[in-house]
Formats: C-alpha cells, sequence, structure tokens
C-alpha cells in the first residue's frame, strides 16, 4: 500500500507542474539569425609529449591570426590569415609545414544557428585545402537559411 502511494503521489506532482513547463516553452524565442560573425583557423600536429597509456603523440593545435571581412549583403566572408611566429611546442620546422591547403577551420554563429559544408567543402573542424573558396549553408532555428562563402583571399609566413 505505501509503495502505491508513492506512485500515486510522484504522478500527482508531475500532473501539477506540467502546465508551468509548457508555458515556459511559448515564452522562447524563434531565432531567426543565418550570420557568420567570426571565422578562424588551426594547424594541428603531433607534439613533444607522449600519451602515457597508448605511448602516441599528443595532437597540439596553433590557432593562427586571422583578419576576416564579413559582407552580409553578399554572403561572403574574406580572410587574410597570418602564421604566429614560433614558440614553445610550435617550432621553426613546424612552422615550415603549415599550408593553406592543410588547415582546420572554425566559425562562430549568431544564437542557435547551425552549419553544414555543401558543394565538396569539408565539415569544421576537419582538415580541408582552402585554396580553394568554401561554401556552407547555415540554418537559422526558425528553418531560414543562406548559404555563405568564405575565402582565404591571402595567406602569409
Amino acid at each position: 500500500m505505501k509503495n502505491l502511494k508513492l506512485i500515486h503521489t510522484k504522478w500527482l506532482v508531475l500532473l501539477l507542474f506540467l502546465p508551468l513547463l509548457t508555458s515556459c516553452w511559448e515564452d522562447m524565442p524563434a531565432y531567426e539569425g543565418t550570420k557568420i560573425t567570426k571565422v578562424g583557423f588551426y594547424h594541428r600536429f603531433a607534439g613533444p609529449n607522449k600519451d602515457q597509456v597508448t605511448g602516441e603523440a599528443i595532437a597540439v593545435e596553433k590557432e593562427l591570426s586571422c583578419q576576416y571581412d564579413i559582407n552580409e549583403e553578399s554572403a561572403v566572408v574574406n580572410i587574410t590569415v597570418t602564421v604566429p611566429q614560433a614558440n614553445g611546442d610550435f617550432t621553426e620546422a613546424e612552422r615550415a609545414k603549415v599550408t593553406q591547403s592543410n588547415l582546420w577551420g572554425y566559425v562562430n554563429l549568431e544564437t542557435a544557428a547551425r552549419i553544414f559544408p555543401i558543394e565538396g567543402s569539408a565539415k569544421l573542424g576537419t582538415p580541408d585545402d582552402w585554396t580553394k573558396e568554401h561554401k556552407f549553408r547555415v540554418e537559422a532555428a526558425n528553418g531560414n537559411s543562406r548559404i555563405w562563402t568564405i575565402k582565404i583571399v591571402e595567406f602569409n609566413r
């Protein structure tokens, strides 16, 4: 009898709070933004330290310096990338290996937007050849979408 009352009490509490939960959903905004707000690139390489379990080299990321021009009207992002000076694990030998054809890209988007590679572009966060422009579809939470073109217009060592 005691177990039966406990189960009924749980259901009763849930039913009492259910209207409060659903009323919050109505207040949530339907975000409609499809804008890219930032673009950046990393060079990834095997660092000097080894994983204690596998013995494999631990991957290291070096963020490259990026200046970008975001044109909202044409949905184009032009980027100037500069390879930073060597320091720490990022040695001169590793700096010499940085090429535009093997970079890891990332973007920041407006609230609740998602990004999808199209027309042969690789998924962001994976290595790709950035010697050519890349296209992505940015989708807002409300279903709006826009095609963006991202390209490196200058690559400096």
